[in-house]
């Protein structure tokens, strides 16, 4: 029995040892969560400003501050393929007080090593919630033959190695004119353009390329003028801003992955702060200020929460591994 009694003192001990140091931990992360945010929040942006990603980014901490009566400041931070601003977030305090407002590059860079390195993975960051999805468009002069995918495909089987316009071999488009090359029996010359827009825009309209995938944003105002017109955008589902337009998905081409743009965190950022912004983010999606003023920029509001972001997330890294796989895009 003294034997029993000791024991009991002696683990009574232990869990009063082990109270006293978890309960400052548990403390602290109550009071940052109950008292979050107290100062302002800085959202990482991996890219130079003006962007589609720097755009939907201020549309999100714009709507953020209003709510949580904080300011909150996008930075930032290109370079590096979109792991500069990855990396800054990593290493980042996981307070609340530091977030990156991310694509796909920029929060799965180990699915992209063949094409550049980052000192970091996806494990590095806790995913909160996916915001929004771009539309990279497929688009031709206004003066072109084809008025429809269809036509453009008809028009590629009968006259093979057609330029097409694209942001590089690791971007959705040319993954989406891959499949669409397999599944339709076509070949295509894939020209890339590593500044982008900027440059397959020109390109597009010097008649250098026959087809340019382009995002819708930057090249609504050349539909509206009648200089360029699209034949698919490159999503599931056809997009709000543009709803006479076809998508790849609803063509029977299979997508890679959504191009999507969300918050993230680092990877120790506590549960209740994931929570409690994700479900603001959540409210927020739902607001027709913030649908309006995503739609005028040409963004589709894209809503995940935090759990259905990060298995989405996932599902994108297996598709594209296997895709780059299938390409010899895979570094020994």
């Amino acid at each position: 029995m003294k034997t029993m009694g000791y024991r009991m003192l002696v683990g009574l001990f232990f869990l009063f040892i082990g109270f006293s140091l978890i309960g400052p931990v548990w403390t602290e992360l109550y009071a940052a969560s109950s008292s979050y945010p107290d100062r302002t929040i800085t959202v990482v942006v991996p890219y130079a400003a003006g962007g589609v990603t720097d755009l939907a980014a201020r549309a999100i901490s714009e709507a953020l501050e209003k709510q949580l009566k904080q300011p909150v400041i996008v930075v930032n931070r290109p370079g590096g393929r979109a792991t500069i601003g990855g990396q800054v977030v990593v290493t980042a305090k996981p307070d609340g007080y530091t977030l990156g407002f991310f694509p796909i590059a920029a929060c799965l860079p180990e699915v992209f090593t063949y094409f550049f390195t980052a000192p970091y993975s996806s494990k590095d960051f806790k995913a909160i919630s996916c915001v929004a999805a771009t539309a990279m468009s497929y688009a031709v002069k206004a003066d072109a033959p084809w008025d429809t995918m269809k036509d453009f495909v008809e028009y590629a089987q009968k006259n093979p190695g057609v330029k097409v316009g694209s942001p590089g071999k690791q971007t959705l488009p040319y993954m989406a004119m891959v499949g669409l090359a397999k599944k339709e029996n076509v070949k295509f010359v894939d020209v890339p353009f590593a500044g982008g827009d900027a440059e397959t825009t020109p390109a597009l309209l010097g008649g250098h390329i026959l087809v340019g995938a382009i995002d819708y944003s930057a090249i609504k105002s050349l539909v509206d003028a009648k200089k360029l017109k699209v034949l698919a955008v490159c999503t599931e589902k056809r997009v709000d801003f543009a709803p006479t337009i076809p998508s790849m998905g609803e063509l029977g081409y299979k997508l890679a992955y959504i191009s999507v743009l969300g918050l993230f965190g680092p990877k120790d950022l506590p549960d209740e702060l994931v929570k409690q912004i994700d479900e603001l983010v959540g409210r927020i999606s739902k607001e027709q200020d913030f649908r309006t003023r995503m739609k005028d920029m040409c963004i589709q509001p894209y809503y995940e929460d935090s759990a259905t972001y990060q298995k989405s997330l996932m599902r994108y890294k297996e598709t594209m591994q296997t895709f780059f796989k299938e390409e010899g895009l895979v570094k020994k």
